[in-house]
């Protein structure tokens, strides 16, 4: 089960994430998220948060942005006591908008599968909930695909310019383990949020909101922090001197919103839209009618891939299919991407690691 802050039980919601996200990923926030969970008095403050506003990364994040100590669990919790009004207020008016470019290394073999089923021609390129949209940007980065059985560490952080996204890869995917894909024509970029951040321009608030994603990133996971760091530079670069490249953004909800975005998109370019931990954030019945949107969208004029990168629970369509493959234990930590509504792989939350559907069960 994915931790979203809407279980009606905040401590089990908390010792969840501690288990199930922090365990292995964040040794800090697996303590933190164990010692809130048996802290009647800072569950109580957290359950004055309307429920959306009770997950863990947001509350920790908020935490953080406002700069409590992060070496320490004791210290952390004691100063989320001592200025919860602070921390109230700052979960209150910001959301849980990670964007986390590393997973573009695993979003890109199944986009370059896309374009290449199209015919090899341009794609648009569309994500909901973009965030800062530095998703929308996967032929900026630089990659490395690394064989799981291969020997040495994985450095995932920035390389010389550009973010180095290196991700583990295994089972038998000839293009990845033998060469890094290279990211298809991108003619025409799109993103769709609650909330869209700019962290791209000179103004005061781009670097406020750059700042927020930095508070998101878990302690001692630097290397995210540093290719958040070099995406953001890199993009910024990118757009200040091809404007004509710059994301069509719009603010809206998922479903309600989304045709907005698609009408804006040329008739003649297959469309790739790809959503990646968002749809935890919203309830089921919100899941199932987006998924139906989706599917609606396989008649038009140029053609659509739909790919989702989302928690083992948190996709209606995927399941059963999810459930006959793999016991909920050995889905820890890890999502389903799909396309198209297909599982195709196991992937790491922030994009650390790739598993083909084939290869695991």
């Amino acid at each position: 089960m994915t931790m979203t802050g809407l279980e009606a039980d905040t401590a089990t919601a908390y010792r969840r994430f501690a288990t199930n996200e922090a365990r292995g990923n964040s040794p800090i926030y697996e303590a933190i998220c164990l010692r809130i969970a048996d802290d009647d008095a800072v569950l109580s403050l957290i359950a004055t948060l309307p429920a959306p506003k009770r997950q863990p990364n947001l509350v920790l994040g908020a935490a953080r942005y406002l700069d409590a100590p992060s070496d320490d669990a004791s210290s952390f919790v004691n100063w989320l006591r001592e200025h919860w009004d602070e921390v109230r207020a700052v979960a209150l008016s910001r959301a849980t908008q990670t964007n986390e470019v590393g997973r573009c290394a695993t979003l890109l073999p199944f986009i370059v599968d896309a374009a290449r089923a199209a015919g090899d021609g341009p794609i648009a390129l569309v994500e909901v909930g973009c965030s800062a949209g530095l998703a929308l940007y996967p032929d900026l980065y630089a990659y490395e695909y690394v064989v799981a059985e291969s020997e040495g560490g994985v450095d995932s952080g920035a390389s010389g310019e550009r973010p180095l996204l290196t991700c583990v890869v295994a089972g038998a995917l000839d293009e990845m383990t033998n060469a890094t894909p290279h990211a298809p024509v991108i003619a025409w970029r799109g993103g769709l949020d609650l909330n869209p951040l700019d962290v791209l321009s000179d103004d005061p608030e781009a670097l406020d909101n750059a700042r927020w994603l930095r508070a998101l990133v878990w302690p001692g996971q630097d290397e995210r922090a540093s290719r958040l760091a070099a995406a953001i530079d890199t993009v910024r670069r990118h757009v200040t001197s091809h404007p004509e490249d710059a994301a069509h953004i719009v603010r809206g909800d998922v479903v309600d919103d989304l045709e907005r975005l698609v009408a804006q998109v040329p008739d003649e370019l297959h469309l790739v839209l790809f959503h990646s931990a968002v749809l935890a954030y919203v309830d089921d019945d919100t899941r199932t009618r987006f998924e139906r949107r989706l599917h609606e969208l396989t008649h038009r004029p140029g053609g659509f891939t739909w790919i989702s990168n989302e928690a083992p629970s948190v996709m209606p369509g995927t399941r059963d299919a999810v459930a006959a493959a793999w016991e909920p234990r050995d889905l820890r930590g890890r999502f389903v991407l799909a396309v198209d509504g297909q599982p195709r792989a196991l992937t790491g939350p922030h994009g650390q690691s790739l598993t083909p559907w084939d290869a695991t069960n």
